[in-house]
Parts: structure tokens; C-alpha cells; sequence
């Protein structure tokens, strides 16, 4: 009897030895998982190795993670010398030291040694107890012997090493170096190590700033180095400050999942801080020289054409500055873009039959019929029949709207979502979009415009290697050629922007610019074959500036990346090659013939064989009919060619409103209509079936009494007519 109860006992043991090890080796353990995934302080280096920003977690926490490979032998020795000299000896719990402490504290009745293992501490910190009674002390033993099950001494120690908590916010071997001495913890010395190993056992007490010599006594017991030596060491210490270096862009890559941050060691990412840092400057000083124009503020992005990697980015002209919105991020907002759009909507035309040679109506036109949409160029001015070339570099809105309304809206927004203008997929512009009436942010601008040195191939903004998977060819390589060549070309800007000195640089570079109908925001875009620059200027509030301050300011800090960017670097757009340069009359766009008194060379296709000038003759220049109201209005010298175009009442539009001002005498209040084509030149205009009639001679402009009620005119021309319908109010 008595031998079977002893089986059964040591039965019984031996299941509850099997049970207890197949608790701690099998049991779940999410606290681990969760413990090893927590985020970590990622250290964020440009392309240069120079430090970004070390990532701070919840509440400014600092957690580097070094992984134990690059933690030094002697580093790893001091710190199991201060917390656990039999690391490598136990398994989990050191029986002999909690038997000594329980001891030493039963003796003098207080707690007076502690008997916590590397791996219970480690235990302790996965669960977070401020409890240090019986219980919590038997749990963190059950817990460390369930670590010792899972992972190897080195995991253990890689984990402990980097979660060790030295107080002020900091946790970590790596991040304790950092902020004590101001060092990797490969560059400490063994008295610094020694120092910053007794730290986590009372952080107050032995902070090396306030209380070196408290900090060198601990050392003391671990070190075998003498006193003053670790006392120099702990009066060495200094408050390390985190660099903040472009906030915005790290709060990009942070948000946006661009890079492995808070979960990877380190990052290495394409910016220079060299290159931020003159951006910086010039953005600051741009916006502080146009404080009287009203502008607060500015952005500025910068990446490599061949790669599409982000060289700089400026959020603000002061992250810092709170009255002005500094923490905003001006390369993300979305805001109208202005001309800054057009080469898009150009290279669309080259690529449907236009070349840089085809001549564009830049004279009064109406868009629209129930929603009328009347283009203006910036200076009120209208130059008849332009080239595409002058019209796209000297940035003419009235043909940009007529290419836009020719080509279609639909067309023209499917090539900006190829360009990833994301921020337009729930916009409604019309045909305002030719003019960047649309709001869209400097990212997607510089993104798009880099295209065009790049030989149309599109490639997204990163900040490390693209894929080659991501590259689209947007444009054909012709067109993103043409474009370089006309944006490039001071000589046909001239008629926009005269001899401006924002466009001058001593290699070859585009430009655009652009502002906004209220001039709350000027933007400026440029580059060469290797680089691309944005730059925004403007207000985060959206108020207005004062007075038309032009891009002349945004142009000249695109001009000075530019400039340091290329330094000795020399590259040149390369040409077209299914178009070579013939002579072209400057008038009528045409291959020049022996009338054209002024010729230029200019990129024709290959295959076109088209007709010399027919609008210059012996007898002088013809226009074609459509630039007749232009050519009566400048009253230019020459005649205007009658090409049988069809009769139409260009002003007022059918079911136009007026209204009266009972004020004004009526001898004052007219309305002036305007025809065009017809195959004579005598118009006969009815007014109110026919209360009133008469007879005009081309050019076909007249005015009619304005009075109120509603009124119906009809003209008619040969065998043609047509009529429109008005209204006027009191």
C-alpha cells in the first residue's frame, strides 16, 4: 500500500512537472507578441548620413532599437554585470539570490536587495505592474521562465537592452547613450557605460545631470575603475537635443507609409539636408521681402527626374510660426495652381494634331451658353492670331480655354488622372481647368511636370528607389521634347513676361508659372534634365495679397535650386526626333513663303507637307475671317479674307439678362452686338420685327437703344440669318 501511494505520488510530480512545463512552453503569450511589436524610434538619415529626426513615440518617447549584433561585447558585459552577473547561468530565476535577498530583507524588515533576474525584469516590463508584492514577484518568475522556453539568451538580452527604462522618456540602451552623452552607444566610453548602466535603478537619484557624483558611487560597485574617473565621466553628461529637421516631410513619411517607420531601425532616405536647408533659407526670405504684398507664407519641393526620389521638402516658410499656419504643409494643401496647369493641357494638343507652329485665336471669345465662360488674359489684352509656342511660354489664357474647349474636358481630365492629379477626382471645374481654376496640391504639380524632362514618362514623388514597374509613358517622347523646347524659349515668353531675369539661367531649364485669379496663390515651377523644383507662395488662410505681385518672386527661388542643384553638372533637353526645324512665317504659322517678312525656324513633323504662307500676298496681309472683330478693333493695316464662314451673332449671348439704370439718360444706354462670317458684306438687322432696321457694311458692329422689357434682333447676310433674344430689367 504504502508503495503504490508512492508511485502515485512521484506519478503525480512527475505530471505536474510535464504540466507546468508544457504551461510555460506551450501556453499563449500574447504579451510577448505584442511586447516584440512594439514601435520603435526609427532613426531617420539623408541621402548623405546626416541625421533627420530620431521618430519620438506616444507622450515623446524615445525607443531606439539596436539590434544585439551591433551592440558592443562590452556593452553588453557592464550592463549584465550591474543587473544580473549569472545571466548565462540561470534559467530565468537565480533560486540562490531570491533565498539571500529574502533573507537580507526578513533581517532588517525592509526590502534592502532585490533577486530579479535580466529575464524577470524583462517579464516585469512586458506586463507594466507598479506592484512589487509576493504575488507579482511569483508571476514575473512564471513569466521569466516562460521567456527562457520561447527564446535564446541573446534574445532575451537584445530585447532587454532595448526596452530598459533609464526615465525622462527614454527606454533603451541606444536611446539612453543619445540622450545622456549625446552619442552612439558605440562611441561611449566604459566609464560613460558604467554611468548609464546604474541610471535605471533609481533614474532620479542618479541622474548625471543634477547628481554626477551619486551616479559615479553606483558605478563604482560594477566598474573597477576608480571614482574620479567616473565622476569626470558623469559630469560629461549633457542633455542631447533631438534634431527636428523638416517636420513636415517626416510627418509625411510617417502618415503616408512611404517608409518602415517605427518598425525598422533606421531609414535612409533620398533628401539632403544640405540642400533643405538653402531652400529653407530662400523660401524665408522670399516671403519676408513680399511682406508688403501680404504674403505669410511658402513651400518648396524638389526631386530627381531620373529616379523620381524627393530631394527637399519646406512645408512653410516657419513650421514654428502658429499666427501664420507654419505647421501646415503647403506641398500637401490643395490650392489653385493658375497657368502652372497649361503645359499639360498643351502637350494633350501637340499629341491631337497641333503643332508648336499651329496658330491659336487669342481675340474676345464666349464659352458656355446657360453658364457663360469669358476668358481674359492677364493684362486685358487680346494679340489675335498666336502661335502655339508663344501662346503656351508667354501663358495667353484665351487660347488655352479655346484649345481645352476644343479638345474636350473629359479627354483632358483622364490625362491629368494619368498624371496622378488625384485631388480633381471630385471636382467640377469646366473649362476653367485650362486656367488651374481647380485646386491641387505642389506634390501633384511637381510630380506631373517632371514628366516632360523625363520624355513623358511619368513616375511617382518616393523617397527611396522607384520600381520600374511604376514608370507610365503619359506622353509620347516627342511631346514631352516640344515642351522642354517651348519652355525653355525666352524669346517667345517675351510677349507674356518681357525680359524677365527670374527665367534667366546660365544652362538649359523650363519654367512655369502661375497665379491665381485673386492672386492668393503664385506658383512657380522649373527644371533642367536632372532636377525639378516647386516652389508655392500664398497664404494658408487664403486671403488675398496686395496688389498683382506676379511670379516673379516664387520663379526666382525655382531659379536659384536650380542653379544649386546643377552646380558643374552639364545637361542639355534633348530633340525631337520625328520633327525637324523649317522656316515658318511668325504671322500665319506657315512654311514661309517669299511675301513673309518675318521668318523663324521652328519644329514641324517630318511627314507634313503643307502649303506655304497663304496670308501674306504681293498686295499685303489677308487674315482669315475668324480674327476679323480683333483686326477691326486694332485696326491694323491689311484686309481680312472673307472664307464664307457661317453667319453668327457673336455679342450678346441668346437669353442674355440687362438690366436699366433709370439714373443714366438713354442716350447713354446701348447695347453694342457684334456678327462675324456671312457671305456679303452688307448685314441687314432687324430689331423687334422690325420696329427697327438698317443696314451695316462689314465689319458687322452696331449698337442698339438698350431699353426695358424683351427684345429679339435678327440679322441676316445673303441667304443666311440668324437671331438671338435678350432681356432687360429695371
Amino acid at each position: 500500500m504504502k508503495i503504490s501511494k508512492g508511485i502515485f505520488g512521484l506519478a503525480a510530480a512527475v505530471f505536474t512537472v510535464a504540466a507546468f512545463r508544457i504551461f510555460i512552453c506551450f501556453s499563449p503569450y500574447p504579451k510577448l507578441n505584442a511586447f516584440r511589436n512594439l514601435p520603435k524610434s526609427t532613426r531617420v538619415y539623408d541621402c548623405n548620413g546626416e541625421l533627420i529626426q530620431i521618430l519620438s513615440l506616444e507622450n515623446g518617447l524615445r525607443r531606439e532599437f539596436v539590434s544585439l549584433e551591433k551592440i558592443s561585447p562590452e556593452v553588453r558585459e557592464i550592463f549584465i554585470r550591474a543587473e544580473d552577473r549569472k545571466f548565462y547561468r540561470h534559467f530565468g530565476i537565480d533560486v540562490l539570490s531570491i533565498c539571500r535577498a529574502a533573507f537580507q530583507n526578513i533581517e532588517n524588515g525592509r526590502i534592502i536587495s532585490g533577486s530579479s533576474t535580466i529575464t524577470m525584469q524583462l517579464a516585469r516590463m512586458m506586463r507594466k505592474s507598479e506592484n512589487r508584492n509576493i504575488f507579482a514577484k511569483f508571476t514575473e518568475a512564471v513569466d521569466a521562465l516562460r521567456l527562457e522556453a520561447r527564446l535564446s539568451k541573446d534574445e532575451i538580452l537584445e530585447l532587454y537592452l532595448n526596452h530598459l527604462p533609464f526615465g525622462f522618456n527614454t527606454e533603451g540602451v541606444a536611446s539612453a547613450a543619445r540622450f545622456f552623452f549625446g552619442k552612439e552607444i558605440s562611441l561611449l566610453s566604459q566609464a560613460e557605460l558604467c554611468c548609464l548602466a546604474v541610471i535605471p535603478r533609481k533614474p532620479s537619484l542618479y541622474n548625471p545631470f543634477v547628481n554626477p557624483e551619486k551616479c559615479a558611487e553606483a558605478a563604482v560597485r560594477i566598474a573597477g575603475l576608480p571614482y574620479d574617473e567616473l565622476k569626470i565621466a558623469a559630469m560629461r553628461a549633457k542633455k542631447f537635443m533631438y534634431p527636428e529637421n523638416m517636420p513636415h516631410y517626416v510627418r509625411y513619411l510617417t502618415s503616408s507609409g512611404s517608409c518602415e517607420c517605427y518598425s525598422a531601425e533606421q531609414i535612409n532616405v533620398s533628401v539632403s539636408l544640405a540642400l533643405q536647408r538653402k531652400a529653407e533659407n530662400l523660401i524665408a526670405a522670399a516671403v519676408a521681402k513680399s511682406k508688403q504684398f501680404r504674403i505669410t507664407n511658402g513651400a518648396v519641393l524638389v526631386c530627381e527626374n531620373s529616379s523620381g526620389k524627393i530631394l527637399a521638402w519646406v512645408g512653410s516658410a516657419n513650421f514654428n510660426d502658429d499666427f501664420h499656419g507654419g505647421q501646415n504643409d503647403g506641398v500637401l494643401a490643395e490650392n489653385q495652381p493658375g497657368s502652372s496647369m497649361k503645359p499639360f493641357l498643351y502637350a494633350m494638343a501637340l499629341e491631337n494634331g497641333f503643332t508648336p507652329a499651329s496658330i491659336l485665336p487669342d481675340i474676345p471669345m464666349e464659352f458656355g451658353s446657360e453658364q457663360l465662360y469669358i476668358p481674359l488674359n492677364f493684362n486685358n489684352r487680346y494679340n489675335g492670331p498666336v502661335r502655339l509656342r508663344t501662346a503656351l511660354a508667354s501663358s495667353l489664357n484665351v487660347p488655352a480655354v479655346y484649345l481645352l474647349n476644343q479638345l474636350g474636358l473629359g479627354k483632358y481630365i483622364s490625362v491629368l488622372d494619368d498624371l496622378h492629379f488625384f485631388s480633381l477626382k471630385n471636382s467640377n471645374p469646366g473649362l476653367g481647368l485650362a486656367l488651374g481654376s481647380a485646386e491641387v496640391s505642389l506634390f501633384e504639380l511637381v510630380q506631373a511636370f517632371s514628366v516632360f524632362p523625363r520624355d513623358g514618362i511619368f513616375l511617382p514623388l518616393v523617397s527611396e528607389e522607384n520600381k520600374v514597374d511604376d514608370k507610365k509613358n503619359v506622353f509620347q517622347r516627342d511631346t514631352a521634347r516640344l515642351i522642354c523646347s517651348i519652355l525653355s524659349d525666352n524669346d517667345a515668353r517675351y510677349l507674356g513676361f518681357g525680359d524677365n531675369k527670374a527665367f534667366k539661367i546660365p544652362f538649359s531649364a523650363i519654367f512655369k508659372t502661375g497665379t491665381a485669379n485673386q492672386f492668393q496663390n503664385i506658383t512657380a515651377l522649373g527644371a533642367t534634365p536632372l532636377y525639378t523644383v516647386g516652389v508655392w507662395m500664398g497664404n494658408f488662410d487664403g486671403a488675398t495679397v496686395i496688389g498683382k505681385t506676379g511670379s516673379s518672386l516664387p520663379a526666382s527661388v525655382v531659379r536659384d535650386l536650380l542653379i544649386t542643384l546643377q552646380k558643374n553638372e552639364s545637361a542639355e533637353f534633348k530633340l525631337p526626333v520625328l520633327y525637324s526645324k523649317k522656316k515658318i512665317c511668325l504671322v500665319s504659322g506657315m512654311p514661309a513663303g517669299d511675301n513673309c517678312p518675318d521668318t523663324k525656324l521652328e519644329f514641324l513633323p517630318n511627314n507634313e507637307t503643307a502649303e506655304n504662307c497663304s496670308w501674306h500676298t504681293k498686295s499685303g496681309v489677308v487674315y482669315p475671317q475668324r480674327f476679323e472683330r480683333w483686326f477691326y478693333q486694332k485696326e491694323l493695316i491689311g484686309t481680312v479674307k472673307n472664307d464664307n464662314m457661317p453667319l453668327q451673332i457673336i455679342t450678346p449671348r441668346n437669353g442674355s439678362i440687362f438690366f436699366y439704370d433709370s439714373s443714366l439718360p438713354d442716350s447713354v444706354q446701348s447695347l453694342t452686338v457684334e456678327v462675324t462670317g456671312g457671305k456679303s458684306d452688307e448685314l441687314h438687322v432687324s430689331v423687334d420685327d422690325g420696329k427697327s432696321s438698317f443696314v451695316v457694311n462689314r465689319h458687322f458692329s452696331f449698337k442698339i437703344p438698350l431699353q426695358p422689357g424683351s427684345h429679339k434682333i435678327t440679322v441676316s447676310c445673303a441667304d443666311e440669318q440668324c437671331e438671338l433674344s435678350f432681356l432687360c430689367r429695371k
